[in-house]
């Protein structure tokens, strides 16, 4: 057998509960007032939850704002066929879609040639719909009795009553209700001085009802006895019902209950049979005409909000958080405004337009703008999500309102079952605290003197790295909410620390400390990748080499890994206080482990931000104490030894025979001099090549290769010279047109670089085939497609994308402006440079020309 759904738990379990309390909460005397409307009636009487016509004025007035329209009902008996007649009239008229007002008459009567009995109540109602949940409304009275004898009145009177009503709904389709009617106990003060008297005493319903399907509803009442009962609504063109009811203690025995109802249009016609043990039985007829002045011509049908997370706040501006179902009555086109608002986490209401189709009903996503606030709040509590629709109806606008409700999670809060790209949002690169580290971290490495890596990158990585070390940032899991348990629970929150947080702790588990490092590494402009294995996360760290350099890192293959164009390396923040080479090391033995398991995912943390923006934290940063830059300094020149041994051991293994059994013919020196030249020994590369020119003077290939070196060690002048020969022995060679362009460009020839460029870039081919040849990703996309020419301009704009990466002469700091000076600054600045090593930047260079290889 099946598991019982909830909602029928629940409401088994709210009906023992009324079966048990009843006889406790009813009065001790029965309800003197009659009944009254077909359709409750052929329920058993069990009707004060749901009282959404106009017979709610004597079942619960909290009914009166679910009915929406206006309405006028009318209903006729003959109580148990004895002559006693029983008649209503009522009227409902709506005042807004959460409020309505009503009025009904009533009279019973009794009259032959002896007796003259008759009782006429006026009922005055108002309900009031609070919020989604609950629903209050009153209703006074009025009533007068008057009995008369052979044509002379015997008694005459009047008095006020109050009834008092409140419907609840604390999940779809579910309503429990709780009414007091005549709550003051309603007394006729009689005429004549004949006193007064309790008309009608107090008496207490409670009431439930379940949609167990959009169709078929259920209901119990219990006051002074117990009502069941059922409707079953046919393409809400017919209705069929059903009920009983029973005194607790059950001395009169079941009445029974049947009865339908007919919708023709604006009509309803209902009848119900009542079926008394020891009385007659009674029939009881209505009809009911439900119109509106000004109707309705859409309804929202639904507002399905997903729980919404502080940290992600600026995400919901275009990237839905639920959906808002919304139907089209009408048979034309409704141009609708759409607003939603969530109170305290928005300052206005996010708004849009849509056109809803006729007759149908259609899925609007719900964005909204959250304001800064958000990071305010703290720990996790439901919200309401306020929606309306206005659009112009037939004779005013008109405004459809309803509310939702999810759960806002505070800052710091994830679920990583919708996906670990949600961590770009958390990558503060901006942050004060963040900056001020970085930039503390570099500092130290830029003035290191005569130590480098061969590329910024790494000096870089390696200096932050090893800052954190410093600092005294450790990795620690999480005891409560471990990463490797809780990223494998579906729906299951988890709290990532942003990197301001972290710094100030010093500590933070995998997730909180590679968002940290990816923070700081971008905020000096390397580039990061989240690498997702099961329960853990590490980094993938730019090195800002082509693949078609990876030669420059002089690594074995097992230390980096080629993503798309470009080589990039594994870094493990469980190795935080073990220095960075340690933490290259586990990352590429990570790495390594789980791709061959094929079980790795990589988020590129730049392209995750453009739809998880990081947060706008604001407000002082913590306070992060100063960097111990001798120690720091100590820490990055052993990781850069230990890489520099790395780089010894792999190419003495692979190529420290190479040289000395080749056949010195110039093309193998020229493939010998670009190992060395990849590898960063400029000295090596340039002492072969000039070999290579002593076989082969002429040689466009050793020419342009040795202008690589020259330019790479700050020889300008002599590079040029040697391009310019290179190109006049060959003119076909696009790489060489660019390369002669580029270091004209980097020596302060702005002017005399646009022409080689743009033959370069003609002769290539057009632009995406310039830039493969540079190694660069091709940024800008060309401006006429389908051309090989081009223009001053467009040679400007490679220029610009080639320069990112090359820094103004002299300075090492990458350009600003691609025509900043008309100067040729020729080598003088660059080979001073050189003298006490060479600068990140300038390797940079290096990375960018074309090497020729034949």
């Amino acid at each position: 057998m099946g598991a019982i759904p909830r909602p029928v738990w629940l409401v088994a379990a709210l009906a023992t509960t009324f079966l048990l309390g009843a006889p406790q909460i009813a009065h001790a005397r029965p309800s003197q007032q009659v009944p009254v409307g077909a359709r409750a009636l052929g329920m058993g009487g069990a009707f004060c939850s749901i009282a959404d016509d106009a017979t709610a004025l004597y079942w619960n007035p909290a009914g009166l704002p679910f009915i929406g329209h206006q309405e006028i009902t009318g209903s006729h008996a003959d109580l148990f066929n004895s002559g006693i007649v029983d008649n209503l009239a009522a009227f409902v008229l709506p005042l807004s879609p959460h409020q309505a007002a009503a009025i009904d008459w009533y009279h019973s009567g009794f009259q032959d040639t002896e007796l003259d009995f008759g009782e006429n109540r006026i009922d005055l109602s108002y309900g009031h719909r609070i919020n989604s949940l609950v629903s209050v409304g009153a209703t006074m009275k009025y009533l007068t009795r008057k009995t008369a004898l052979d044509g002379s009145t015997v008694r005459n009177g009047g008095g006020l009553g109050f009834d008092l009503g409140v419907i609840a709904t604390p999940i779809d389709r579910l309503r429990a209700a709780l009414v007091a009617q005549d709550f003051t106990n309603t007394k006729v003060k009689y005429t004549g001085g004949d006193g007064t008297a309790v008309a009608f005493p107090r008496n207490i319903r409670a009431g439930i009802s379940y949609g167990l399907r959009r169709d078929l509803t259920v209901a119990f009442d219990a006051d002074d006895r117990w009502h069941a009962g059922a409707e079953y609504r046919l393409l809400d063109l017919l209705s069929l019902r059903a009920g009983l009811q029973n005194d607790w203690s059950g001395p009169d025995g079941m009445t029974w209950s049947a009865g339908l109802g007919i919708k023709w249009g604006v009509l309803r016609f209902d009848y119900a049979l009542v079926d008394h043990p020891t009385l007659g039985s009674t029939s009881h007829f209505g009809v009911t005409l439900a119109f509106n002045f000004n109707p309705s011509q859409i309804r929202i049908e639904k507002v399905e909000a997903r729980d919404l997370y502080a940290s992600l706040y600026k995400t919901y501006s275009r990237d839905p958080f639920g959906t808002i179902r919304i139907r089209n009555m009408d048979d034309s086109p409704i141009a609708t405004k759409i607003r939603v608002f969530v109170p305290d986490l928005m300052s206005v209401p996010s708004e849009q337009d849509v056109i809803l189709r006729p007759r149908a009903s259609q899925e609007v996503p719900m964005t909204a703008v959250f304001s800064d606030r958000v990071l305010g709040e703290r720990g996790d509590r439901p919200v309401q999500v306020q929606v309306s629709a206005t659009y112009q109806s037939r004779r005013l606008p008109r405004t459809e309102k309803s509310t939702g409700r999810c759960v806002t999670y505070g800052p710091g809060a994830i679920d990583w079952g919708a996906g670990v790209s949600q961590a770009a949002a958390f990558v503060t690169t901006r942050d004060p605290a963040v900056d001020a580290f970085a930039r503390d971290a570099t500092r130290t490495a830029a003035l290191m003197g005569g130590v480098s890596a061969s590329n910024r990158n790494l000096t870089f990585t390696a200096a932050i790295f090893d800052a954190l070390s410093v600092l005294g940032v450790t990795y620690v899991p999480d005891p409560n909410n471990p990463y490797s348990t809780i990223s494998a629970t579906p729906r299951a929150v988890d709290t990532v620390s942003y990197p301001r947080e972290t710094l100030a702790r010093r500590t933070g588990d995998c997730d909180d400390t590679s968002v940290l490092l990816a923070a700081l590494l971008g905020n000096v402009g390397i580039a990061t990748k989240l690498v997702d294995v099961p329960g853990h996360l590490f980094l993938l760290v730019d090195t800002g080499i082509h693949a078609r350099n990876q030669l420059a890192l002089g690594l074995d293959e097992s230390r980096y890994v080629v993503v798309g164009d470009e080589i990039w390396i594994p870094l493990e923040t469980t190795a935080l206080g073990k220095g960075f080479a340690e933490g290259w090391r586990v990352g590429a033995d990570s790495y390594a482990a789980w791709s061959g398991r094929g079980r790795l995912a990589l988020v590129d943390i730049a392209e995750a931000s453009s739809k998880y923006e990081p947060a706008d934290l604001g407000g002082a940063p913590p306070s992060i104490p100063a960097l111990d830059t001798s120690a720091l300094e100590a820490r990055v020149k052993q990781d850069l030894a230990t890489m520099g041994t790395w780089r010894h051991d792999f190419l003495e293994s692979r190529y420290g025979e190479v040289e000395k059994n080749l056949e010195a013919t110039p093309e193998a020196l020229n493939a010998v001099a670009r190992v060395y030249f990849l590898a960063g020994k400029l000295d090596e590369a340039r002492t072969t090549l000039e070999r290579a020119q002593a076989k082969s003077p002429n040689s466009p290939q050793t020419r342009n290769n040795l202008a690589n070196v020259y330019a790479a060690q700050g020889n300008l002048g002599p590079a040029i010279d040697l391009y310019e020969a290179a190109v006049k022995g060959d003119e076909s060679d696009a790489g060489l047109w660019l390369n002669l362009g580029l270091v004209r460009y980097v020596s302060g020839d702005s002017l005399g670089a646009e022409e080689p460029l743009a033959q370069g870039v003609t002769r290539s081919g057009g632009y995406l085939e310039a830039c493969r040849l540079l190694g660069l990703a091709p940024e800008v996309e060309p401006t006429r497609e389908g051309t090989q020419r081009m223009t001053a301009e467009e040679a400007r704009i490679l220029l610009k994308a080639a320069l990112k990466r090359v820094p103004r002469p002299g300075t090492g700091v990458p350009r600003k402006d691609s025509a900043s000076t008309n100067a040729v600054r020729r080598e003088s600045t660059w080979t001073s440079r050189i003298a006490a090593g060479r600068s990140a930047g300038e390797a940079a260079l290096q990375d960018l020309l074309y090497w020729r290889e034949r």
